[in-house]
């Protein structure tokens, strides 16, 4: 849906929501006026296309604003929308007319918050985008041909709610998400939609002995049943419908800094860091104005702001994590590229794909 909100901006702005169109190919959108009168909006500066929650956007977006006096409008969409947008091949006449037409709609210059490992297997579909700021980037998170940029670096945990774990029962890795004593009680976010449970699997793929076997026994644990969101894992662990989970280091930290009932460890074996970007798409309207938010979201100033507000860790080297984070460089991280991963995590998505559409027969 698409509707006017001032969501605390200077400016207000439209934000649209991108939905894959049923039966045809191409993406749609679900903008409608609102039937009462608004006010007249102010030609946007720049159209980013988020790939994030409004809590993660809003305050760079906002900040962004008040120091360059920009308009900026924020297209709000999923990774697979993004890919659809971009790779899909439109084949028929009619469907491509269709198609030219809604991309005019969703003419949007640079994408925010998207994972790192699709921009780079977009990165043709992107500008050049070194500048001042590349050097301060921790290398792991740089771009090898500055295609994009690093905005913040999550790693995975598994988090568990501290009124029904005992202390004897206390999950150690990946493994543990196995036990038979958690069937039905694992919080796991869909890994077809969510980065989040792609990368879990990989990395429970590339640590654990039998790798075709864990998924499946985690399906069966699962009884089959995932979650759509990263949001209904943290819910279900809080109030106690899931006794453990996989989810980001910055949600468990957040829940625990703000007193719930919720705790979480890095998996023994080895976690994977999930790092979300920027990129400027080629042939955008506001390249300028792109490029300078692009420079901004890898500023210190900004990386300040996501560490203390947003409780996520800088991709920066000069930046340092919140008080009581473990350093990076002590955390049991898989020793294992971006390209490697990638490779991984479709290898594993393959996997579970399979085992979800037997539904344990």
């Amino acid at each position: 849906m698409c509707e006017n909100s001032a969501s605390g901006f200077r400016h207000k702005r439209e934000i649209c929501t991108v939905g894959v169109a049923l039966g045809i190919v191409g993406v749609m959108t679900g903008c409608e006026k609102k039937t009462q009168e608004a006010p007249i909006l102010a030609q946007a500066d720049l159209v980013i296309y988020a790939v994030q929650e409004p809590s993660v956007y809003e305050p760079v977006i906002k900040e962004f604003e008040e120091r360059t006096n920009l308009v900026v409008d924020v297209c709000v969409g999923t990774t697979e929308e993004l890919k659809q947008m971009l790779c899909k091949e439109q084949t028929d006449n009619q469907i491509q007319e269709s198609y030219q037409e809604q991309q005019k709609t969703l003419d949007w210059d640079l994408v925010f918050g998207a994972g790192v490992e699709t921009l780079e297997q977009l990165s043709d579909q992107w500008l050049s985008c070194e500048n001042s700021q590349t050097e301060s980037i921790i290398q792991e998170f740089a771009s090898p041909d500055q295609t994009w940029t690093s905005f913040s670096a999550l790693p995975l945990v598994i988090m568990y709610n501290t009124n029904v774990v005992t202390y004897r029962e206390l999950p150690v890795g990946w493994e543990s998400l196995l036990e038979p004593r958690w069937k039905g009680r694992v919080a796991f976010v869909d890994p077809e939609v969510s980065g989040i449970g792609g990368f879990a699997l990989a990395a429970a793929h590339i640590t654990g002995p039998d790798q075709e076997d864990y998924v499946k026994k985690l399906a069966e644990n699962l009884d089959f049943q995932t979650l759509q969101s990263l949001n209904q894992v943290n819910e279900g662990i809080l109030d106690g419908q899931y006794s453990v989970g996989v989810t980001s280091e910055e949600a468990a930290q957040a829940l625990r800094v703000d007193g719930a009932d919720v705790d979480y460890i890095y998996p023994e074996e080895g976690t994977v860091v999930v790092v979300d970007g920027t990129a400027i798409r080629r042939g955008c309207v506001h390249e300028e104005a792109a490029r300078q938010f692009l420079e901004f979201t890898i500023s210190r100033d900004a990386q300040e702001i996501l560490v203390s507000d947003l409780n996520r860790r800088s991709v920066r080297r000069d930046v340092a994590p919140l008080e009581g984070l473990v350093p990076m460089a002590k955390l049991p991280i898989i020793s294992a590229g971006l390209k490697e991963l990638s490779s991984e995590k479709e290898e594993a998505l393959t996997e579970w794909k399979q085992v979800m559409e037997g539904g344990g027969s």
